[in-house]
This record gives structure tokens, C-alpha cells and sequence, in this order.
């Protein structure tokens, strides 16, 4: 009988030794952040023909994945539109590259605001043509102007009602970035207003429409581009942006940036 429960006690202190084991192993699960993103070309593109999501947003995510453990980051589609109550319900918490003036603050929802962690801005286009220069983007807003749906533009007031907008300015607003430069090109539209960055990288690739286009100096907006995050969730806007930081510490955050078009900014320096 002694050696039964000597048996009895060593077998107990094996499955808990066991049970103890995989508890250690999945508390050291990374934590899913679930990262919401909408199509903003160059950060967020989702492709056509069944391709997936693509852009800056994307590659660094993956970049953070790789550099820790502790957070799985992941990409959670959504749209310019539905962006503020997919939040509201939780279906992400955190946004890369967000500015909270576009229609966060008008409807009052409480975010945990980073250090600036990018700057672009959004420019006017329109076909060039023998006798126009960009004098003539002095009277854009009276003119047939082509734009994304759901984004907030400096020359609207940074409304983002699309009837609102309609009312006050002649505008045909669509769901693809490329397909702004493209209305312009076929003559659809007199103007158009684009992400700097985007347009550069556009034009790269298309160097024939380099000079068919007209491009203001002045900008429509200047970015100041933030992560957003749930106020209380782990981690907060000031972890990603620590993390950030080391990165570029490390000189892995100026290549990706500029890849895309952008200028690399100095973390840990406002």
C-alpha cells in the first residue's frame, strides 16, 4: 500500500509538472492586436483578382512580427466609411498611420494618440495641357473634382459626409486611389486630389503620364500621421511607438519608408 501511493504521488506531480508546462507555454502565446486598415494606397491596398492586401501598413506589421514576440500583429480590413464603428465594436484597436481630425474627433470616440510617426500630404491634379499652369489650381474648388469616398479633405472642411460634400462641391467620389489619377487622365473629371506618395510611386511606374499630368505645388492637407489605439489595451499607442522607435534605431524603419515614398522620420525626437 506504502508503494502504491508513493506511485499515486509521483504520477500526481508528473501531470502537474505537464499541466504546469503548457500553461507556461501558452501564456507565452503572443497576444493578437488586431490592426484595422482600409484602402489608403500606399499604406493599405487590397489588390483585384482575388489577391490580398498590400502596402506599408502590411510590410510592417510583418516588420513587427519579426522583431518581438510578445504581440501578433494582425490586419483587419475595413473601409474609410466603416472604420469609426468597426472600432466602436471592437473589431480592431489599433490604427497605423491615422490622423484623428479625420472624423475621429467630430464623433467624439476616445483614442490613445502617438508621436508622430510619419508625414505625407495630398495634392491636386489635373491634365496638362498647352497654356495651363498651376496658377490654374487657384480655382479648383469650383471645378468637377475626383476623390475617395470616406476621406476628410482640407478644401471640404475636412467633412466626411459624402451628401454634405456632394452639396457643396461638384465631385465624383470613388473607392480606388488609382482611380482618381486615371478620371483625370480620361478627361472624366477637370481635377483630382491625391496622396503625394501615392501619386509618386504611380508615376514611377507609369513615366508616359508624368507628362500628361499637372500637379499643385501647394497641398490640399499636410499628413501628420499617428498610431491610434483603444485607450486601456495592451499595448498602448505609446508601446507601438516605443517599438517603432527601436526599429528605427536599428535603421529598419528608413528603407521601408522610403520604398514607399515617404521621408523617413526621426522617432523619439517630436
Amino acid at each position: 500500500m506504502h508503494r502504491l501511493m508513493m506511485m499515486l504521488a509521483a504520477a500526481a506531480i508528473t501531470v502537474a509538472g505537464v499541466l504546469g508546462q503548457a500553461a507556461m507555454a501558452a501564456s507565452a502565446d503572443p497576444k493578437i492586436v488586431r490592426v484595422g486598415g482600409y484602402q489608403f494606397a500606399p499604406y493599405v491596398s487590397f489588390g483585384e483578382g482575388g489577391t490580398g492586401p498590400h502596402g506599408l501598413t502590411v510590410d510592417l506589421i510583418a516588420l513587427l512580427n519579426r522583431a518581438q514576440d510578445r504581440w501578433r500583429f494582425q490586419l483587419v480590413p475595413t473601409t474609410p466609411l466603416r472604420r469609426y464603428d468597426d472600432f466602436a465594436r471592437s473589431r480592431f484597436d489599433v490604427m497605423f498611420f491615422e490622423m484623428a481630425g479625420w472624423g475621429w474627433s467630430r464623433r467624439d470616440i476616445p483614442l490613445d494618440v502617438s508621436k508622430r510617426i510619419a508625414t505625407d500630404r495630398e495634392v491636386f491634379i489635373a491634365q496638362l495641357y498647352a497654356g495651363r499652369d498651376k496658377s490654374w489650381f487657384a480655382g479648383v474648388r469650383a471645378t468637377k473634382i475626383a476623390a475617395m469616398l470616406g476621406y476628410h479633405y482640407a478644401f471640404a472642411d475636412f467633412a466626411g459626409d459624402p451628401d454634405q460634400m456632394r452639396r457643396r462641391f461638384d465631385l465624383v467620389l470613388v473607392n480606388d486611389n488609382a482611380a482618381v489619377i486615371e478620371l483625370v487622365l480620361l478627361g472624366r473629371v477637370e481635377a483630382g486630389v491625391v496622396t503625394q506618395s501615392f501619386l509618386s510611386r504611380y508615376l514611377a511606374d507609369r513615366p508616359n503620364d508624368l507628362a500628361r499630368l499637372l500637379v499643385s505645388d501647394q497641398a490640399d492637407q499636410l499628413y501628420d500621421l499617428r498610431v491610434l489605439t483603444r485607450p486601456g489595451r495592451d499595448p498602448d499607442a505609446a508601446a507601438i511607438y516605443g517599438l517603432l522607435a527601436r526599429l528605427d534605431r536599428d535603421g529598419r524603419l528608413a528603407p521601408l519608408w522610403r520604398a514607399y515614398g515617404l521621408d523617413p522620420v526621426r522617432l523619439g525626437e517630436d
